[in-house]
C-alpha cells in the first residue's frame, strides 16, 4: 500500500526518507496524526465522491519522524467502452464484480458510472490468509460465500484479498475469470479458472494469466465468450447427432438379432446341418459396422 525511498542531498549531505501510498496507511506513520486526520479524511471524501484517486506523500524530519506533505490527485476514469462491455457480459449471464485497492468512495463512484451496483465491501469484512502458515481460512466458502457472491465490488483490498475472493467463488462451484495488470494481481490471475492479463500488464501478470490481451479494452473478452459458446454448442450438437446415429444402428441390429431367427428361413434339406436358432454377431464385427457407418456421416 506504500513505497519508500531514501534520499541524500549531495550538497548538504543530509539524508531523509520519503514515502507515498494510500492515505489511510500513511496516516498511521505521521507524528501529528490527530491534527491532520479530520482534514485529510474530509478531502478524501470530497475527492473520492468525484471519482478522483489520491496518493499521500510524507517525509522524515531531522528527528526521523514522519511528517505529512500533501495529497497527489489524479483522475483515472473507466474507458468509454467499459460500461457497454459490462452490459454485454451480463446479457450473456456473466456476473461482473469490481476488485480495487482504491478508496471506498472512489470505488462507489466508479461503480455508479459503470452501473455495477451499490453494495461495495471494504477489506475489513474480507478473509485473510493465516499469518503463520499462509493458508486460506477453513470453511472459506461457508463463512464468506454469501458476502463474496452478493457484493457488487470490493474496495481498499490487498493482493491476498483478491486471491481469496477468487478462491471463495470457486469453492462455491462458479467458474471465475479474473482480469488484472499488476504484480499484485498475479496470485488471483493464477488461481482463477481463466486469468486475463490486459494490455500493458507486467511480466508477472502475463506469466500468471491464461490469456494476454494485446489491445486496450475488455471488449475482446465478451467476444471470446460468444465465440467459445458457439464452438461449445456446435460440438454438443455434433456429439448428440453422433450418439443418436450410433444408437440407431445398435438398436437395429439388437432388434434384428432377436426378431429374425435363421431357423425360420432354413431350406428343407440344409447342407451342414440345421441352422442356429439365433444369429451370432461378434462384438468385433459390430464395431466394424459402426466404424464404417461413421465414415458415411
Amino acid at each position: 500500500k506504500r513505497t519508500e525511498g531514501t534520499v541524500r542531498d549531495t550538497k548538504t549531505d543530509v539524508t531523509f526518507r520519503t514515502t507515498k501510498g494510500a492515505p489511510h496507511i500513511l496516516l498511521k506513520l505521521i507524528k501529528n496524526k490527530g491534527e491532520l486526520e479530520h482534514k485529510i479524511e474530509e478531502d478524501l471524501n470530497t475527492l473520492g465522491a468525484r471519482g478522483i484517486r489520491c496518493l499521500a506523500v510524507a517525509k522524515t524530519d531531522e528527528s526521523g519522524e514522519w511528517e505529512f506533505l500533501g495529497l497527489l490527485t489524479f483522475l483515472d476514469p473507466p474507458r468509454p467502452d467499459t460500461k457497454d462491455t459490462i452490459d454485454r457480459a451480463r446479457k450473456f449471464g456473466v456476473s461482473v464484480k469490481m476488485i480495487t485497492g482504491d478508496h471506498l468512495l472512489t470505488a462507489k463512484e466508479t461503480s455508479r458510472r459503470l452501473n455495477l451496483g451499490e453494495y461495495i465491501v471494504t477489506a475489513e469484512g474480507l478473509p485473510v490468509l493465516d499469518p503463520i502458515t499462509k493458508q486460506k481460512p477453513d470453511d472459506l466458502s461457508k463463512n464468506y460465500g454469501d458476502l463474496c457472491l452478493h457484493a457488487d465490488g470490493f474496495a481498499q483490498v490487498y493482493p491476498e484479498h483478491k486471491y481469496l475472493i477468487v478462491e471463495c467463488l470457486r469453492e462455491l462451484g462458479y467458474k471465475v475469470g479474473m482480469t488484472g495488470d499488476g504484480v499484485n494481481d498475479a496470485p488471483a490471475l493464477k488461481r482463477a479458472d481463466v486469468g486475463v492479463a490486459v494490455e500493458g500488464a507486467t511480466d508477472a501478470a502475463r506469466a500468471a494469466a491464461d490469456i494476454v490481451l494485446t489491445q486496450p479494452g475488455l471488449s475482446t473478452i465478451v467476444h471470446g465468450i460468444l465465440i467459445s459458446r458457439c464452438i461449445f454448442l456446435r460440438i454438443q450438437s455434433f456429439i448428440t447427432y453422433r450418439i443418436s446415429a450410433t444408437l440407431q444402428l445398435l438398436f437395429f441390429f439388437f432388434i434384428a438379432v432377436f426378431a429374425f431367427k435363421p431357423i425360420d428361413y432354413q431350406p428343407t434339406n440344409p447342407e451342414g446341418g440345421d441352422w442356429p436358432s439365433f444369429y451370432s454377431m461378434p462384438v468385433l464385427l459390430l464395431m466394424l459396422i459402426t466404424l464404417l457407418n461413421d465414415g458415411t456421416l
